[in-house]
C-alpha cells in the first residue's frame, strides 16, 4: 500500500488528509496492436489517448483497456499529438503539415488548418486550452488559435528540424528544440522574443525531449547522448546535468517534481531530481519503448511496437517519492511567484466504479488568509525570488 500524505497549509485547515492509494505494480495491457508512437493521458487518470502508424488516434479506458468511442482520422501517418489540460480538446499533425483539433468527448473534428510546408513533429497546447504550438521540419515553430486556427505568433525561424515544443505550465513561457544543430530555445509566448537559449541537442524521433516543472521555471531537457540537463529558465542557466542512458528515446515528470523517469530502448528508468541518483526499480520490456506518459496519479503509460502498456508505480519507486506533494511543491510556487492568484489543496475522492481506490482532487485551499500571512512573513525572512535548490 502507498500512502500519500497532504497537509494543510492554513493552521486552522481541516483539510488535512492521508490518502491511501491501493494500487498493483503490475504491467496491464491496454492495446496490443503494433506501432504506437504516441501516447498522452486525460487529465482525469482514467483514459489513455494513442496515436498509431496508420494516422488514427484511439482513446482507451485504463481500468479495463477498453476502446472508447470511435477512432479519429488524422488522414496520414503522424508522431505528433497533444491533450488539453482541461480534457476537453486532442491535437495532431501529419506528416503533410496539416493540423487537427478534436473534440475529446465526441471524438468529432473541431477544426483543420493547414499550419507547415512539412512534417508537423512537435505540437502543445496552452493550459488555458486556447493556442496551439507546432514545430516542424520546415525548421520553424508557430503559435496558432486552438478555435479558429489563426496564426497568433509569425513563424519562429530555427537552424534545424523543431523536434520538441512545450508551454510552460502557466502559459506565460513555451520552449522548442532543434536537432543536430544543438539548441533548446525558451520564448516569451506573447511576443515570440528569445528568453534564453542553451546548447542541448535533443533526440530527434518523437516530442518527448523536454518537460517543464510545475514551477514554470524549471525545465528538464533530454540530449541525444543520454544526458538529462536542469536548466534554471529565469538564470539562464543549467544547474545541474547527469547521464541516464546510452540510447534515450523520452522523458515524463512527476506531478510533483520529485522525480523524473526516462526511456531507453527497451527500459525506463527513474532519477531522483534533487540528487541527480537512479531511484526504484528499472522496468524492462521486450520491445522498444517510442512514447511515454505519466497520470497525476503516477501512473506510467508507454507505447511502442507492441501496444500500451500501463504500470502503477508504488512498489516500483520508495513511498517517499509520492508523499507531501503540496507541502513540497505549491508553498514553495507560492513564495516564488507573487502571481500566483490561487493556493491550491488536495481532497479525497472516489474513483468511478471502485469504491476501495482513492484519488486525489484538486480544491481552492480554505484558510487562504493564514497561507497568504505565512507567505507574507517568508518574503520578510527570504527577499528576493526563492528557488527550490536542486
Amino acid at each position: 500500500m502507498l500512502t500519500v500524505r497532504t497537509q494543510g497549509l492554513g493552521e486552522n485547515s481541516s483539510a488535512s488528509s492521508i490518502v491511501h492509494l491501493e494500487k498493483e505494480a503490475k504491467q496491464i495491457v491496454i492495446d496490443g496492436r503494433d506501432d504506437i508512437y504516441s501516447v498522452a493521458v486525460l487529465p482525469n487518470g482514467k483514459h489513455v489517448v494513442s496515436g498509431d502508424y496508420e494516422g488514427k488516434i484511439r482513446c482507451w479506458r485504463t481500468k479495463n483497456g477498453k476502446e472508447m468511442g470511435t477512432p479519429m482520422d488524422a488522414g496520414s501517418r503522424f508522431f505528433s499529438m497533444a491533450v488539453s489540460r482541461d480534457g476537453k480538446w486532442i491535437v495532431s499533425g501529419t506528416r503533410w503539415g496539416w493540423v487537427t483539433v478534436w473534440n475529446a468527448k465526441s471524438h468529432s473534428k473541431v477544426t483543420e488548418f493547414k499550419a507547415h510546408g512539412k512534417f508537423v513533429r512537435a505540437i502543445d497546447i496552452s493550459p488555458d486550452a486556447k493556442r496551439i504550438m507546432t514545430g516542424s521540419n520546415d525548421c520553424t515553430a508557430c503559435v496558432w488559435s486552438l478555435s479558429t486556427g489563426k496564426e497568433l505568433l509569425v513563424s519562429l525561424k530555427h537552424d534545424n528540424y523543431v523536434v520538441a515544443a512545450k508551454f510552460s505550465p502557466n502559459g506565460r513561457l513555451f520552449a522548442t528544440a532543434t536537432w543536430e544543430r544543438p539548441s533548446v530555445r525558451v520564448y516569451d509566448s506573447q511576443n515570440g522574443s528569445i528568453s534564453a537559449e542553451f546548447p542541448v541537442e535533443v533526440n530527434s524521433s518523437l516530442n518527448q525531449s523536454l518537460a517543464w516543472a510545475s514551477d514554470s521555471k524549471q525545465l528538464f531537457a533530454l540530449s541525444h547522448d543520454g544526458y538529462i540537463h536542469h536548466i534554471d529558465v529565469l538564470a539562464k542557466t543549467t544547474l545541474s546535468q547527469w547521464h541516464s542512458s546510452d540510447k534515450p528515446i523520452s522523458i515524463a515528470l512527476a506531478s510533483n517534481g520529485t522525480f523524473i523517469a526516462a526511456s531507453a530502448h527497451s527500459s525506463v528508468l527513474f532519477w531522483d531530481t534533487t540528487t541527480r541518483e537512479q531511484i526504484g526499480t528499472v522496468i524492462e520490456y521486450t520491445h522498444s519503448v517510442e512514447s511515454m506518459a505519466m497520470s497525476s496519479n503516477y501512473d506510467l503509460i508507454t507505447s511502442g511496437e507492441k501496444g500500451i502498456t500501463l504500470r502503477a508505480l508504488c512498489g516500483i519507486l520508495p513511498s517517499h517519492y509520492f508523499d507531501s506533494v503540496i507541502e513540497s511543491q505549491t508553498a514553495l510556487l507560492a513564495i516564488a511567484d507573487p502571481l500566483l492568484q490561487e493556493i491550491q489543496h488536495t481532497e479525497v475522492e472516489k474513483v468511478e466504479d471502485n469504491p476501495s481506490m482513492f484519488t486525489c482532487t484538486l480544491i481552492p485551499v480554505s484558510d487562504i488568509t493564514s497561507f497568504r500571512r505565512k507567505i507574507s512573513e517568508s518574503r520578510e525572512n527570504h527577499p528576493g525570488p526563492a528557488r527550490p535548490a536542486h
